[in-house]
């Protein structure tokens, strides 16, 4: 089987998945690993990655790439998104990664990241015909994504991620009424006016992907049933909460926070704006819930390299050893009568294996 890993590496955190693909181009997730390094710390307003934040991530990285390859992953994809894109360094640290741990790194736009998302989403969730909005809330970045069962219709990249909204308009915990009024009309007017770029007059639903709206999910399912969230994928939040838990966030101290059942310690300081873009988003779409998917970038990654490599994939399969597989390779680049080739090596051997029995 095929083994693929894919590495995300994010403003808030870094993830890889370590997945087997299967005959029938599906695959299955054999492992994750995920790091919080916050390597996008403070670079929405120095427009640069700080030496802190890059060394921290450079260990975590050279660790994932150093553990995949003693898995046997020696095929390794590696994107990363908005801190790196925006960084004026981000090239040096792109660069660094390659020196220091061996690792490509592809810095992929906006629009790409909310077409990977949707892959992402697409395979793991029952899409309706009608229009359906998703919405992936990360440090840097929020994706906002419109397609229904036959793909994706719109997809834009919003600069309301968690972190860089917690940096701009919450200095402080609890945050003033007035942090509160700025930070809502920045995400307002930034989502009125992407939704109106969609001209959709009505969704089918919201779907939302990624740590920050799962962590919505699991403190509003803790609260209300004593239970940890079973299943994160298909899980509903519904408006009502959402409003409940973003102002009991905005009116909590950290250690208030800290006390809150179900809430990541790592997200203290950006949950609130996360619960903020969720509520806005759902009172301008007019509906009454999220639903939460477990799936998301990496996993769209995983289904992009399965179809642009789909036939080498093939290959690999139907023809385990590597020489004879680059030899073929090379003879249907060629254009060699394969049929014929085959019989005159099937000959061929035949008449070495008798040459030997004389």
């Amino acid at each position: 089987m095929a083994k693929l890993a894919v590495i995300d590496i994010g403003t808030n955190s870094i993830h890889m998945v370590l997945a087997e693909i299967l005959p029938d181009a599906s695959f299955k997730i054999l492992d994750r690993f995920k790091d919080m390094t916050r390597l996008g710390n403070g670079v929405f307003a120095t427009k640069r990655l700080s030496d802190e934040a890059m060394s921290r991530a450079l260990d975590v990285l050279k660790t994932l790439v150093t553990l995949a390859r003693n898995k046997g992953f020696d095929r390794i994809v590696a994107v990363a998104t908005s801190a790196v894109r925006e960084a004026q360094n981000g090239g040096d640290f792109v660069s660094l990664l390659m020196e220091q741990a061996g690792l490509r790194v592809k810095v992929i736009s906006g629009t790409e990241e909310a077409r990977l998302i949707f892959l992402g989403v697409k395979h793991s969730i029952a899409l309706p015909d009608g229009p359906t909005l998703v919405v992936d809330i990360g440090g840097g970045s929020v994706e906002l994504i419109v397609g229904n069962r036959d793909g994706l219709i719109h997809g834009k990249s919003l600069k309301l991620g968690a972190i860089r909204l917690a940096e701009q308009c919450l200095p402080k915990t609890p945050p003033s009424e007035s942090m509160m009024r700025a930070l809502k009309q920045v995400v307002l007017t930034e989502l009125r006016d992407a939704l109106g770029c969609f001209k959709i007059k009505k969704f089918h639903s919201l779907v939302a992907t990624s740590g920050m709206a799962g962590n919505v999910g699991e403190i509003v399912h803790l609260r209300h049933t004593g239970r940890p969230l079973p299943q994160l994928n298909l899980a509903t939040v519904s408006l009502k909460d959402i409003r409940s838990l973003e102002a009991e966030l905005a009116r909590s101290s950290v250690k208030a926070r800290l006390a809150i059942p179900g809430l990541d310690p790592k997200r203290i300081d950006t949950l609130l704006p996360a619960t903020v873009v969720l509520r806005c988003l759902l009172e301008l779409s007019d509906l009454h819930a999220i639903t939460l998917c477990d799936k998301a970038i990496r996993e769209g990654v995983i289904y992009d390299f399965i179809v642009r490599h789909r036939e080498g994939l093939k290959a690999e399969q139907d023809i385990p050893d590597v020489r004879r597989r680059n030899v073929i390779g090379l003879a249907r680049r060629c254009q060699a009568p394969e049929s014929h080739s085959l019989h005159v090596a099937s000959l061929a051997l035949s008449l070495f294996d008798q040459t030997k029995r004389e």
